[in-house]
């Protein structure tokens, strides 16, 4: 019988993968080399251990992938979830980049989750608006990594599934990974003057946690981009404003200057926090974009 492996690590030309255990090296030959199959860990493989190569890859389950306009990069595949890292401070809460992060798992059959990092910079003060506000669409995590508060929840959370972990530069993702299991011990990156991360990570790596876990920490992404994906996803982001669309007079509302729209009611009652709807405008004008760039390439 043909063995199966899971790709745990991709490199130039090859991959290494777990198989019952065992760990070996692989080499893309043939048509693979010539056409370049696209690996991405997580990946599952066939191989011959004897000739020690990738013989096909596996259909995927889910993909976490960085939307371009005319090529993708798959960055994890057949993972559960989708765990976005951000932090409150040191570099800023940013919703926009969260919600690009929350489509492309949506965009990829991907669970959703929220960290939320360095809890200990709020000095006791609440949490901000723009960060409850997720509390009310997807499961929420705040914690402090470096103290450990908060970790708990987040441990029963990833108990038995495979999650891969996504976040801009600095948040503190291999900080946190050395609080779920400190024998990692990851480089973990300061924050330089200008507010951004140093990148700490150059691959994705599968990292393999007690209660059965499995972790893929990836490359700090500047970007996730969205690409020209269905915008009826939007939906699934932004749940809240969907909520409100139901109502609206035209079904592809788009909640800016068309007349009736029950989504800008809702915001002027102060039913919706107006920066949900900016961010969804910016978000779909984006899609929209790239539907018509990717029109005009073909």
């Amino acid at each position: 019988m043909t063995p199966i492996g899971i790709v745990i690590t991709v490199f130039r030309g090859g991959c290494q993968v777990v198989s019952e255990d065992q760990v070996c090296d692989l080499k893309l030959i043939g048509r693979h080399a010539q056409q370049g199959l696209s690996l991405a860990v997580g990946d599952e493989i066939s191989f011959d251990p004897e000739k020690e190569i990738v013989l096909e890859r596996l259909p995927r389950r889910t993909r976490l992938r960085r939307l371009r306009r005319r090529s993708e990069q798959v960055i994890a595949a057949n993972m559960d979830q989708l765990a976005v890292v951000a932090s409150f401070l040191e570099p800023s809460f940013r919703p926009g980049a969260i919600d690009r992060f929350l489509l492309a798992a949506h965009a990829g059959g991907l669970e959703p989750i929220l960290i939320v990092n360095k809890l200990d910079l709020l000095k006791g003060e609440p949490l901000p608006e723009e960060v409850r506000v997720y509390e009310r669409i997807l499961p929420v995590f705040t914690l402090c990594a470096r103290t450990g508060k908060g970790l708990p929840p987040l441990r029963e959370k990833l108990r038995g599934v495979r999650t891969v972990l996504a976040g801009h530069s600095g948040v503190g993702k291999s900080t946190l990974l050395n609080a779920l299991e400190p024998e990692l011990r990851l480089e973990t990156g300061e924050v330089t003057s200008m507010k951004k991360g140093r990148h700490t990570t150059s691959r994705a790596i599968w990292i393999r946690l007690a209660g059965d876990a499995v972790v893929v920490d990836t490359p700090g992404l500047r970007e996730i981009g969205t690409g020209p994906v269905d915008p009826d996803l939007l939906d699934e982001v932004y749940p809240d404003v969907a909520r409100f669309a139901s109502d609206c007079r035209f079904r592809d509302c788009r909640h800016d200057r068309e007349p009736e729209c029950s989504v800008r009611a809702a915001t002027e009652r102060g039913e919706l926090p107006p920066a949900r709807l900016v961010s969804f405008q910016r978000l779909i004008a984006e899609i929209d974009a790239e539907r018509r760039d990717s029109s005009q390439a073909r």
